[in-house]
This record gives C-alpha cells, sequence and structure tokens, in this order.
C-alpha cells in the first residue's frame, strides 16, 4: 500500500466524470426545455439524442482508461460504478424524450414539467458533487450535498406518486399509457442520481 501511495495516480478520471455530468445536466435541461415547446419536440429530441452519443464517449473513455491504469485516485470498483450511475442518468433522460416523440404527447401532461425541474436540480447538484471529489477530505460539503439530492429524490418521488394516481384516477387509457412510462423514466434518471450519491458517500467513508 506504501508503494501505491509513491506512484503517480492517473487523476484524468476526474475530468472525465465531469464531462459526463454536464452532459447529463444539458440533457435534463433539453428536456425541460421540450415540455415548455412541445410543437418543436423533434429538434430537442436530436438534441438529447446528441448529448446521450457524447455521453456514451465519455464512459467508454472512462472505462477504457481504467482498464489500461494500474494505480488509480478510486477503486476500480468506485470507478465503474460512478461511470455506470452517470451513464444511466442520460440514457433515463433520453429515453423519456423520445417517448414523448413515439407517443405523439402534443402537451405536458400535469406535473411533468415539475418532475423534470426536479431532475435538472438533481443533476445541477451532481455537478457540484463531481468538483468536490477530488479532494475527498471535503467530506462536510460532500455529505450535505448527497443529502440534499436524497432529498430531491424524496420530493420527485411525491410528485411522481401524485402523477401517476391522477393518470389512473383520470381513466383515460391512451394519457395513461402514453404518460406513465414517460413518468418512469424520468424518475428513474432522478434516482440514478440519488444512487450516485449513495456510491460517493461509500467512497468517502472508505477513504475517511
Amino acid at each position: 500500500m506504501a508503494l501505491f501511495r509513491l506512484l503517480p495516480r492517473d487523476e484524468a478520471f476526474f475530468k472525465l466524470f465531469e464531462q459526463a455530468t454536464d452532459t447529463a445536466h444539458q440533457a435534463a435541461q433539453t428536456l425541460l426545455q421540450m415540455l415548455q415547446d412541445m410543437p418543436n419536440v423533434e429538434t430537442y429530441r436530436q438534441q438529447i439524442a446528441d448529448l446521450e452519443h457524447a455521453g456514451d464517449t465519455t464512459i467508454h473513455a472512462v472505462m477504457d482508461k481504467l482498464n489500461r491504469t494500474f494505480v488509480t485516485p478510486l477503486d476500480h470498483e468506485d470507478i465503474r460504478a460512478i461511470a455506470d450511475r452517470l451513464d444511466d442518468i442520460t440514457d433515463y433522460t433520453q429515453a423519456a424524450a423520445e417517448r414523448i416523440v413515439l407517443y405523439h404527447a402534443t402537451a405536458p401532461y400535469e406535473d411533468s414539467i415539475e418532475l423534470v425541474q426536479v431532475l435538472v436540480q438533481a443533476t445541477g447538484e451532481v455537478q457540484k458533487l463531481m468538483r468536490f471529489i477530488r479532494n475527498l477530505e471535503q467530506r462536510q460539503p460532500i455529505c450535505e450535498l448527497c443529502i440534499e439530492i436524497n432529498r430531491l429524490e424524496n420530493v420527485g418521488d411525491h410528485i411522481y406518486r401524485h402523477a401517476m394516481s391522477e393518470l389512473f384516477k383520470r381513466g383515460d387509457v391512451l394519457e395513461l399509457m402514453r404518460w406513465k412510462e414517460i413518468f418512469e423514466q424520468i424518475e428513474q434518471a432522478i434516482d440514478q442520481c440519488e444512487d450516485l450519491a449513495d456510491v460517493i458517500e461509500g467512497v468517502v467513508i472508505k477513504h475517511a
């Protein structure tokens, strides 16, 4: 272990994480714009697809570097877990956008904009979090950000449950089929933000 501390560490992982996080946040912001400008959904769908492709490229770079790097700034399994969660956030965001177009949604359903606003906030907090993990000794701000992401996930759950209740209550089968899947993808994207925060909390504890 002492030898490992003397060896240089490739910290380019942190830069790649920040790129992936920025991409996830941009995708969430673009999804919000899509819901606020439904006549132009195809334009936003393409923008999110491009962001998802850029995110994939960044995650592939992380995994390639991980396979070629002996001494890393974090444990291999933690780097892999962080990369997976960042990838999933953007993937679920894109999935929501694709379903909006596929199901010919013409107007945002009740609660949809509010739920995506939570996703935008959560990915914004994840952005801040990724810029702290270069120095894991800053435990307090890292933990505060993780707590805030957890709070936002709870807010998202509340909005999601209310939206599902309203969909079933109104009994419109077409709207139920259309928006149930869209809401599920958005909620999953928010969940991945919380899962990522849990991974980072574990990393902080491990390096305490």
